[in-house]
């Protein structure tokens, strides 16, 4: 198919282009967005594959390309056409998989409200993106990119690290806001290992973590709740 454009104005001709009453008429292919559909085409099927990625790495941590390309449903020449190397994959999931995690953070909305129902939110938000986040750590070559991460959100200012500076002068003696961050991310950890090895629901893995972070963090757990 062809597209008719026309201007009232004057420009270049083309062996294409043909007058009609003063006008200007460029006949040219209906696909004159085909390169920005293109784009989007191209930027679905990488989201696919990365997302393919983050769900099966976690149950196979060496999982191959051409198992990484059936899980996204393409082809292995497809797949291999954005991540020619396995390396560059890794890297794309670790990338999509933290921006992940700074989005369930802030939908969380850790600086809305009372602070233990808070920090509960944000337990519940992360929950689920404890396989991929386990992967992650556990990869030699990826542990650097997350290291990275961190030093990055401390530096802009980290929802959660704001949240725990406000309630600082709740915390038992001694303690601090950095010290409550750490603790948080670790029993999180150890909640991500709950879920995975025992047979606990999640309502319980959530609550160990919570009565664990308020008794050993909050000099008065009752008012921060």
């Amino acid at each position: 198919m062809l597209l008719l454009l026309k201007w009232n104005i004057n420009v270049p001709f083309k062996s294409s282009d043909f007058h009609n009453g003063g006008r200007i008429f460029i006949l040219m292919p209906f696909s004159a967005d085909q390169s920005l559909v293109e784009s989007g085409t191209r930027s679905r099927t990488r989201t696919a594959i990365v997302e393919a990625a983050i769900e099966l790495l976690p149950s196979n941590p060496f999982a191959t390309l051409v198992e990484v390309a059936e899980a996204a449903q393409v082809g292995r020449t497809t797949l291999h056409r954005y991540f020619p190397m396995r390396a560059e994959l890794l890297t794309a999931v670790t990338e999509l998989a933290l921006q992940r995690i700074d989005r369930a953070v802030e939908i969380a909305e850790p600086e809305r409200g009372p602070f233990l129902p808070a920090v509960r939110r944000t337990v519940d938000a992360l929950l689920e993106h404890g396989p991929i986040v386990m992967f992650i750590y556990s990869e030699p070559n990826l542990f650097p990119e997350a290291v990275r991460w961190e030093k990055i959100t401390q530096q802009q200012g980290y929802l959660l690290g704001r949240l725990f500076a406000r309630e600082e002068s709740h915390f038992r003696a001694g303690l601090t806001a950095a010290w409550a961050t750490k603790v948080f991310w670790s029993l999180l950890y150890s909640g991500w290992e709950m879920l995975e090895e025992t047979t606990n629901s999640r309502q319980e893995v959530i609550e160990s973590i919570m009565i664990t972070f308020a008794n050993g963090v909050l000099a008065n757990v009752e008012q921060n709740d």
